[in-house]
């Protein structure tokens, strides 16, 4: 049997997200496992940002029910294996090779396992896995789309999700918020209890959405209508719920945004039937953490690292800094991935950024190197590396200064695993 090591390696990291037969392929897999996906019960979760947060918040909800939980979602920050989680756990080394072997030995007649890619074999190590672990709840966080991404192969989640939807991945997904929308809607499936929309949202997708629900029979819950979460300064919030008391806790996602994030997840908890104490509710969101989200490394300077990636995920950044450090002025480390919209990002740093290092992302086919985007910047200093740039910094940064590392997940997944090591 191969190891981890050497199964990780011969995985193909095609990107094949936006080919329509993927899912069908997939589904013919899963009949082949006698379909694990219907072991538990799935909240399925679609976006373009807010995933991750909203995802982490629910399944820390749900485990404070006293549930068995597992969490898919990518990318990793540290170690690719932080992708299938079970009650906070990362799947081990072993857990993935014999689930990798199972499930490869039961690939349907024409189907081998180089045919499937990267994401895929996560996605179906994850599903097997749980369901061989006996979860009884998976958040299962979409890898890009809906529709047409490898975790639609499921059947009929218990719950569909869609969190805030914005321009990103255009090639692939289109160039209109309305596609975009239509993409994400492909999760909303008949049979699931209801599809929990996040606030905030662009009026164009809203139409979208209810056609898709409409479509599918499914209920279309807005949450806000919900639940409320409002700042109560010094890392509290106060959540309002109907039938519910007030109630004011302590939040330990960091940044503005997060109270969308939170509205959305206790929302879906609220169409999920699952009931919890007050006690059980803030024990869960006090110490509730999530890698690579307005995450602190530091305090002297303070070193800031978020996974924006596109112009909604940099404003709502851009936000949360001022209301953290009002008073501060901020350093960027910057690095993009060439397929971005990297122009429009680069015009809402400029006017913020005291200075900018640029550095190149560690990925092999998508990266912008930094000198290319001193063309977009042309007062950013492009630096050597990642970590040169954050030295650098560094070193020059006062007391009055705030060094954020963004731009890519690619760029803040070096920094912290420099930093875990360090």
């Amino acid at each position: 049997m191969a190891s981890y090591a050497e199964i990780i390696a011969g995985l193909s990291p095609a990107m094949k997200a936006g080919q329509a037969d993927r899912v069908a392929l997939l589904k013919r897999v899963l009949a082949a496992l006698n379909h694990p996906d219907l072991a538990y019960r799935i909240v399925h979760l679609a976006g373009t940002n807010g995933k991750g947060s909203t995802g982490q918040l629910l399944t820390q909800l749900l485990r404070a029910s006293g549930a068995r939980v597992g969490h898919f979602a990518s990318p990793a920050l540290v170690d690719d294996r932080e992708q299938i989680q079970l009650d906070d756990r990362p799947i081990s080394k072993a857990a993935f090779v014999a689930t990798y072997d199972y499930i490869r030995r039961r690939l349907p007649a024409g189907i081998a396992p180089a045919d499937l890619t990267v994401f895929e074999w996560w996605t179906l190590v994850a599903l097997q896995y749980f369901a061989t672990a006996g979860a009884q709840w998976v958040v299962l966080e979409v890898g890009l789309g809906g529709e047409k991404d490898a975790t639609n192969a499921i059947a009929a989640p218990t719950l569909a999700v869609i969190t805030h939807l914005a321009l990103d991945h255009c090639k692939i997904l289109g160039n209109r918020l309305e596609e975009i929308a239509a993409a994400k809607a492909g999760i909303i499936k008949p049979g699931s209890r209801a599809v929990v929309v996040a606030p905030e949202q662009d009026p164009r997708v809203l139409p979208v959405l209810k056609a898709a629900a409409n479509r599918a029979g499914v209920p279309l819950v807005m949450a806000a209508e919900r639940a409320t979460v409002a700042a109560a300064g010094e890392g509290q919030v106060t959540i309002t719920r109907p039938g519910h008391r007030p109630l004011t806790t302590a939040l330990g996602l960091k940044g503005s945004y997060q109270l969308a994030n939170l509205t959305t997840a206790l929302a879906a908890l609220d169409q999920l039937k699952v009931a919890l104490a007050d006690s059980q509710l803030a024990g869960a969101l006090a110490t509730v953490r999530l890698p690579g989200r307005f995450q602190l490394l530091g305090e002297q300077p303070p070193v800031i690292i978020d996974g924006a990636h596109n112009p909604d995920g940099a404003r709502h950044l851009l936000a949360a800094l001022k209301a953290a450090y009002p008073q501060a002025k901020f350093f960027f480390v910057l690095g993009f991935l060439a397929d971005k919209n990297v122009a429009a990002m680069v015009d809402l740093y400029r006017p913020v950024a005291s200075r900018s290092w640029l550095v190149t992302p560690d990925h092999p086919t998508r990266r912008l190197p930094a000198q290319k985007l001193r063309d977009l910047l042309p007062e950013g200093e492009v630096a050597p590396s990642v970590a040169a740039g954050l030295k650098a910094a560094r070193a020059a940064a006062d007391p009055q200064t705030v060094v954020v590392v963004t731009g890519s997940f690619y760029v803040i997944r070096e920094v912290a695993k420099k930093w875990s090591n360090s």
